[in-house]
């Protein structure tokens, strides 16, 4: 198997190969030298925002459990092109994807694999840290999958599976919303919660085989009207009675 290419300012602007795992700088368990993966773009779409760094991690070894932990070593943001809002992954934040439903797991691949791995790292630690609205959080998410170059219509699927099936949380000071009620504006809030109970207050309950149908027809619903169609119409596709 020929070598993979070593990261170069010739590599900068290109697309990773089909199968290659975008950059990451993960410290050598044998010593002190780093193990790179083929690069991709640091930001390929500006327009939406700005990455600070290529992301440092190190993974976590837990004796006989998988390796999915990592440990951010280096600090690491985003900072959203609209309105200047900076997302940080401060030194020492523990990352495991937990902020991306597994459903799209099985998509699109796992967080620290897809070419949505940037975008991965600060959403995870910004809903760990909840210090802004969860609406806000998951948006920031949709802008850093585009800054990082995932295609729009894989961005916006993306998006509406954090914004639906992620995590939620009350904001600062605000009136608790019954459980059951609808807590947002896109169509599915209004029915994911039909003759289901919650399982906590702001983190809906939405059963597995559901989510998964919600994006199929997700999915072919951009099939057929092509990525520039909006999150809403999306959404009210998605989610119409079978």
């Amino acid at each position: 198997m020929p070598a993979r290419p070593a990261p170069g300012p010739k590599m900068r602007g290109k697309k990773p190969a089909a199968g290659f795992l975008p950059l990451l700088w993960v410290p050598n368990a044998a010593g002190p030298a780093a193990r790179l993966f083929p690069p991709m773009p640091l930001t390929e779409d500006p327009t939406a925002g700005v990455f600070s760094d290529t992301p440092k991690i190190e993974f976590i070894d837990t004796p006989g459990v998988p390796n999915r932990n990592v440990r951010v070593i280096a600090d690491f943001t985003f900072t959203e092109a609209a309105n200047g809002t900076v997302w940080n992954a401060p030194v020492g934040s523990i990352i495991d994807g937990a902020s991306i439903p597994r459903v799209l797991w099985t998509l699109v691949g796992s967080p620290f694999t897809g070419d949505y791995v940037y975008a991965s790292i600060v959403h995870d630690v910004a809903c760990d840290t909840r210090a802004r609205p969860w609406r806000d959080t998951h948006y920031m998410f949709y802008l850093a999958c585009l800054a990082g170059g995932t295609r729009r219509g894989r961005a916006k699927l993306m998006y509406l599976a954090v914004r639906n099936f992620g995590p939620r949380w009350p904001a600062p000071d605000a009136p608790v919303v019954p459980a059951g009620q609808p807590v947002g504006q896109l169509a599915f809030s209004l029915v994911a919660l039909a003759g289901e109970k919650p399982a906590a207050p702001f983190s809906p309950f939405v059963p597995y085989a559901a989510q998964l149908r919600y994006l199929h027809r997700a999915q072919a619903y951009l099939a057929t009207h092509g990525e520039n169609v909006s999150l809403e119409a999306i959404d009210i596709y998605a989610c119409r009675p079978i």
